[in-house]
C-alpha cells in the first residue's frame, strides 16, 4: 500500500492531485482526511487536510494553534495552516419514472421543478473555482467532467420518458463510477446528487448497501433529493435512501409536498474548503518515516491515521576551491634582510559547499582544520572562505588542511586532506648582512671618504710639483754643464687614435637565445607582485626540451632530469614531444601528482600548450615554446582566482 501510495503522490506532483487518506476518530464518524505528504523543500514537509464533523460536514475556521504534529513521536508545532477555495466534482444522477412526470395544478410536471431549482444552483456557481460537472441518467452519462454551461445545455436537452421508464439504481451506480475517477487536482471532493422517486423493490436496502460501501471507499458524498407523492415518504425505499446519504456523509432531502427545494450549493459549499499545511521536520536520517496529526476543534479531539514520507537527507559537501598547494614565505623585497618580518603573512582559503541530497539548507559553521588543529571558523556568513594566519610559521614544512561543513540540522562532513608545503627563507646574517643592510649607508661613505682624499691630492699635489721643479731649476741654472741648448724644435706627428674594442658588460649582452624547439622555465611565487602575477621566474637556466621523451625525477639513475626536491618521486613525470610535433606531459605514479594549470595530469597525460603552468609536485614551471602560436604569450596563472 505505501508503495502505491508513493506512485500516486508522484503523479500527483506532476497532475496537480492527490489521494487523501482518511483516518476515522473514535468519536462518531469525525475524521481526518490527509494527502501524500510532499517533501520536495526539505526540511518543510508539506500536505494537504480535510477535517469533518460527525455529520460529515467541512470543520472549518480552524488555526494553527488548533493542529499538532507528532513526527515519530515527537510533537512539532505547525508552520502554517491556510484554509482554501477548492472546485468540487459533482455528479448529478436523474432517476426517471413516473412519479417525475405528474403534473400540479398549474400544469408542471416534478421534473421541471427540479429542472428548474438545478439551473437557478448552476447559474449561481462561483467562476473562479469552476466545478466538474456530470450528468447521470439510467441509460449512463450523458455529459461528463463539464463547466456548469455546457451542464447546463445537456440538462436542458434531456427529455426523458417518464411513462415507460421504472426507476432503479443503475443511474446512481453510473453517477458513483463517473465520480471515483481520480479527480482533477488537489484536494477535489466528490459527490453524486441523487433525484430519485420511490422505488418497489422489496430488496432495496440490499440492492444499496454495496454502493453505500463504494462510496464510502471513494471518498463519495451522496445527496439525495426523494420526489414523490406524500404516501411514498415512509416507504422502505426512502428509508434505504435516507440511510444512504447519511452513511456517505451527504444528505436527504424529501420533496413529497409542495414545499420548495433547497438551494444545492447549501450542500456542496462544505466540499470546497481545504486547509493547507506545513510544518518544518526534525529527522536527521535518510529513510522511513512518519507522522501524524491531531486536531482540537469543535466536533472533538481528533487524529489523522499515520502518514509515511521517505527522506533522502545527506551531509553538506565542503570542497575547496584552486587551494594553494605551496606557499613561500620570505623577507620583504623592499627589505630582504629584514629578519622580523616574513611575507606573506596570512592566506586567503576559499570553498564552496554542496547539497547533495537537492535540500539546500542554511549553514551554521565551517571549520578550517590544520594539522588537526582549529586555525579559522565562521559562524555567521560567509561561509565560504577563511583567513590562514601564517605569522606562526617560521621553518619550512609540508601541512595538511581540511574544511568541515555543519547545516541546521547537525549534520556534517569534512573535505579530504590537502597537502601544502610552506617553504621560509631566512634572511641573511653575518658580516654579509650588516653589509647588504646598510650597503647604502656604506657605499655613501665610501664615496664620500674617497672625494675627500681625491681633493687633498688635487689641492696638495700641484704645490709639491712646483716646489721640486724650482729646486731642480736652481740646481740646473747654477751648473754650467747642464744649461740648456737651443735647438729647433718639431712639431710632433699626429699619432691617430686607435679604436679600442669595448667588450660587452654583463648589464649589456643580450639575452641567450635558447636553442631548443622548447623548454620549461622554473617559476617561483611572489606575494608580493603586482595583482594576477603571482609567480614570477626564477634565476636559473631552463630545462630544454631537446629529446623526444625527457624523465624528471630526484633519482639520476631513474630519471633524465634530476629534480632536487622532497615532494617529487625518483621518477616522477615525463615529457613526450609526438610525431606532430606536441609535447604531452605524463605523471609516472607520484605522491605528489603532476598538475597543469592546477589540474592533475591523468593517466591519459595532457597536451601542454604555450604558457601553461606545470608542477611536479611543489615545483613549478612555465612550458614555453620557441615558436608559439601568433597571439600567445607565456603568461603567470593566478594561484588563488577570486571565485
Amino acid at each position: 500500500m505505501r508503495k502505491l501510495l508513493s506512485v500516486l503522490f508522484g503523479l500527483s506532483l506532476l497532475l496537480g492531485w492527490g489521494l487523501p487518506i482518511r483516518a476515522f476518530a473514535q468519536e462518531g464518524q469525525s475524521e481526518i482526511d490527509i494527502y501524500p505528504t510532499d517533501v520536495s523543500a526539505f526540511p518543510l514537509i508539506s500536505t494537504f487536510m480535510d477535517v469533518f464533523d460527525g455529520s460529515g460536514r467541512f470543520v472549518s475556521g480552524l488555526k494553527p494553534g488548533d493542529v499538532t504534529v507528532v513526527e515519530d513521536g515527537q510533537p512539532l508545532q505547525v508552520q502554517s495552516l491556510n484554509e482554501m477555495v477548492v472546485p468540487a466534482e459533482i455528479a448529478v444522477a436523474i432517476n426517471a419514472g413516473a412519479p417525475l412526470g405528474t403534473r400540479d395544478r398549474l400544469g408542471a410536471t416534478r421534473f421541471q421543478g427540479i429542472v428548474q431549482a438545478l439551473t437557478a444552483w448552476a447559474n449561481a456557481l462561483p467562476t473562479a473555482t469552476p466545478d466538474d460537472m456530470s450528468l447521470v441518467t439510467i441509460a449512463g452519462p450523458i455529459i461528463s467532467h463539464a463547466t456548469a454551461k455546457d451542464w447546463l445545455a445537456s440538462l436542458g436537452a434531456y427529455q426523458p420518458d417518464f411513462r415507460t421508464t421504472i426507476p432503479n439504481l443503475q443511474s446512481l451506480s453510473n453517477a458513483i463510477d463517473t465520480v471515483s475517477v481520480t479527480p482533477p487536482r488537489t484536494g477535489m471532493k466528490r459527490a453524486v446528487f441523487f433525484i430519485t422517486p420511490h422505488m418497489d423493490d422489496p430488496n432495496i436496502d440490499t440492492l444499496v448497501q454495496p454502493l453505500i460501501q463504494r462510496a464510502v471507499q471513494n471518498h463519495i458524498h451522496v445527496f439525495v433529493w426523494f420526489t414523490d407523492a406524500d404516501l411514498y415518504a415512509a416507504t422502505t425505499s426512502a428509508a434505504a435512501f435516507n440511510t444512504l446519504a447519511m452513511e456517505t456523509g451527504g444528505a436527504y432531502f424529501s420533496a413529497t409536498g409542495t414545499q420548495p427545494y433547497p438551494d444545492p450549493d447549501a450542500y456542496f459549499a462544505p466540499l470546497r474548503r481545504l486547509y493547507s499545511l506545513k510544518f518544518n521536520s526534525n529527522v536527521t536520517t535518510a529513510g522511513s518515516h512518519s507522522y501524524i496529526v491531531e486536531v482540537k476543534s469543535s466536533a472533538g479531539d481528533l487524529k489523522s491515521g499515520e502518514q509515511q514520507f521517505t527522506a533522502n537527507i545527506q551531509p553538506p559537501n565542503p570542497m575547496f576551491v584552486s587551494p594553494p598547494l605551496q606557499i613561500d614565505r620570505r623577507p620583504p623585497d623592499d627589505d630582504p634582510y629584514n629578519n622580523q618580518i616574513l611575507l606573506p603573512d596570512s592566506q586567503k582559503i576559499n570553498i564552496i559547499v554542496e547539497f547533495p541530497d537537492g535540500h539546500k539548507r542554511p549553514l551554521v559553521r565551517t571549520t578550517l582544520y590544520v594539522d588537526g588543529k582549529v586555525v579559522a571558523e565562521n559562524k555567521v556568513e560567509p561561509f565560504n572562505s577563511f583567513m590562514w594566519d601564517l605569522s606562526g610559521y617560521t621553518q619550512s614544512g609540508e601541512h595538511t588542511i581540511v574544511v568541515e561543513a555543519v547545516d541546521d540540522l547537525n549534520l556534517s562532513k569534512s573535505t579530504m586532506e590537502i597537502p601544502v608545503t610552506i617553504t621560509v627563507t631566512q634572511a641573511p646574517h653575518g658580516l654579509a648582512a650588516i653589509f647588504g643592510r646598510y650597503r647604502t649607508y656604506i657605499t655613501l661613505g665610501a664615496v664620500i671618504f674617497a672625494g675627500l682624499v681625491l681633493l687633498l691630492i688635487l689641492f696638495v699635489g700641484p704645490f709639491r710639483m712646483a716646489f721640486v721643479r724650482a729646486q731642480s731649476s736652481r740646481r740646473a741654472q747654477a751648473d754650467p754643464l747642464t744649461q740648456t741648448v737651443q735647438a729647433p724644435v718639431l712639431e710632433p706627428k699626429p699619432v691617430k687614435e686607435k679604436k679600442t674594442r669595448r667588450g660587452r658588460s654583463a648589464a649589456s649582452k643580450e639575452k641567450t637565445q635558447v636553442d631548443a624547439p622548447a623548454w620549461l622555465r622554473r617559476l617561483i611565487q611572489d606575494p608580493l607582485a603586482a595583482p594576477g602575477e603571482t609567480f614570477k621566474p626564477a634565476p636559473v637556466s631552463p630545462i630544454l626540451l631537446t629529446e623526444k621523451e625527457i624523465t624528471f625525477g630526484t633519482d639520476p639513475v631513474q630519471s633524465v632530469h634530476v629534480l632536487d626536491d622532497p615532494s617529487l618521486a625518483p621518477r616522477h613525470a615525463r615529457i613526450i614531444q609526438a610525431e606532430d610535433g606536441n609535447y604531452r606531459v605524463f605523471d609516472e605514479g607520484s605522491i605528489a601528482g603532476t598538475w597543469v594549470n592546477f589540474e592533475p595530469v591523468g593517466k591519459e597525460g595532457h597536451l601542454l600548450q604555450h604558457g601553461d603552468v606545470v608542477h611536479f609536485g611543489q615545483l613549478a614551471f612555465r612550458f614555453e615554446l620557441k615558436d608559439p602560436p601568433v597571439g600567445l604569450e607565456p603568461k603567470i596563472a593566478k594561484e588563488n582566482p577570486e571565485s
